[in-house]
């Protein structure tokens, strides 16, 4: 009489093994992502719609004001936004995933489990860098230019990369803790809406009230955007550059800890 043992994959394995196995299930989120083409329209289309129409608009009346051109901080903010946007349709991706039969299949199999998890972050997070090259290329036309030099442009592009990282940071976070789908884009889609309607992104600090000014100027989107303007056009670096990477760091941290307590509820179960 044989005794029969289910194989569970191990928790922590070797770095080198969890960063294959997580790069393979980075490709299959990229895969699924290219042959959705709404998808495809909402995740390119809609950011370049967004900057152009807000460019029509506004960019007169911004130049007016600041003496620049509106493009200089409406790119990096759409940049972001499509990064905040993000969150919503990973989280959902995500949610599905790991209550359907492609985790049971993967838990079966002699993989670790958190390759699934860094594998859907990663593949978000090389989606977030695609839509922000391309905005940034696109905004060339309309004036959008990187005058700092060539490593103020990869800073550019880290700083993107970190908060990306935050936004899929929480996307896990919310698939992990929602009771539903439906319930989280009601999380996702208020605080993340608030936080870019009142950034700097849109207007200046200067546009508003002082009462509320010191907290417009704080929030991660506002830092976001002076860091990004300052990389790419030139301004104050050192506050916002700090202010973003303490942002980012910290809530990816503080995503980390309540993802691991609770996806080692998922392994187990």
């Amino acid at each position: 009489m044989t005794a029969t043992t289910s194989v569970r994959p191990a928790f922590a394995p070797t770095a080198a093994g969890l960063w294959a196995e997580s790069r393979i299930i980075a490709g299959r989120v990229l895969r699924l992502f290219l042959r959705s083409p709404m998808m495809l329209v909402a995740t390119f289309g809609f950011p370049l719609l967004q900057l152009f129409m807000l460019l029509a608009a506004f960019d007169i009346l911004v130049h007016d004001t600041l003496g620049q051109s509106y493009v200089v901080r409406l790119a990096p903010l759409i940049i972001l936004i499509t990064a905040f946007s993000a969150i919503g349709s990973s989280s959902i991706a995500f949610w599905v995933d790991i209550r359907s039969g492609v985790f049971n299949r993967l838990r079966a199999m002699p993989i670790n489990a958190l390759s699934m998890l860094f594998g859907r972050m990663l593949g978000d997070l090389v989606r977030i860098l695609a839509v922000a090259a391309l905005v940034a290329a696109i905004a060339q036309l309309p004036g959008f230019r990187f005058e700092q030099g060539v490593a103020a442009a990869l800073g550019f592009f880290v700083l993107v990369a970190l908060f990306g990282l935050m936004c899929t940071s929480l996307a896990v976070v919310v698939a992990l803790l929602a009771p539903y789908p439906p319930v989280i884009m009601a999380w996702v889609q208020l605080p993340t809406l608030a936080l870019t309607l009142m950034s700097s992104g849109y207007m200046p600090l200067d546009a508003y009230p002082g009462a509320i000014r010191p907290i417009v100027a704080a929030q991660p989107v506002s830092t976001a955007v002076e860091a990004l303007v300052g990389l790419s056009h030139g301004g104050p670096l050192l506050v916002p550059v700090l202010a973003t990477v303490a942002w980012t760091v910290g809530v990816s941290v503080l995503c980390a800890v309540v993802t691991v307590r609770k996806f080692r509820n998922f392994v187990a179960g």
